[in-house]
């Protein structure tokens, strides 16, 4: 699924979910930027897993390398690995995003929070 996220009437970010029942999963990438075209210079992305964590009960989010399913577009700006995302200075907005994401996207919270719980079968 892909979508916007406004603050008043602009794009404040572009999000692409992808979920795996069969994987108990969700993978989330959050574009945040200008929407300038055609170039996206301040366009960067950040990345996150969305699943069963070793230790704890319920689903957590865990930063990945951003984009990773993606085309080459000039959209998707920097591709932030999880090393460059934890100091990245718009980290407090991406978390910001995913969390409304989770409780705002009918779809994305309907996986989330009705994922079955993690079984051994998976790997996990």
């Amino acid at each position: 699924m892909t979508g916007f996220v406004l603050r008043g009437d602009s794009a404040y970010a572009v999000y692409f979910a992808d979920w795996y029942p069969h994987a108990n999963e969700a993978w989330l990438d959050v574009v945040l930027g200008t929407f300038a075209e055609p170039e996206y210079r301040d366009h960067v992305t950040f990345g996150c897993r969305i699943g069963p964590v070793q230790g704890q009960e319920q689903p957590a989010c865990s930063l990945v390398q951003a984009a990773r399913r993606r085309s080459g577009s000039a959209l998707f700006g920097l591709w932030l690995s999880p090393d460059q995302a934890r100091v990245h200075p718009r980290l407090s907005e991406f978390w910001a995003v995913t969390d409304w994401l989770i409780l705002n996207d009918q779809l994305l919270h309907q996986h989330v929070f009705h994922m079955p719980p993690a079984s051994e079968s998976y790997g996990i």
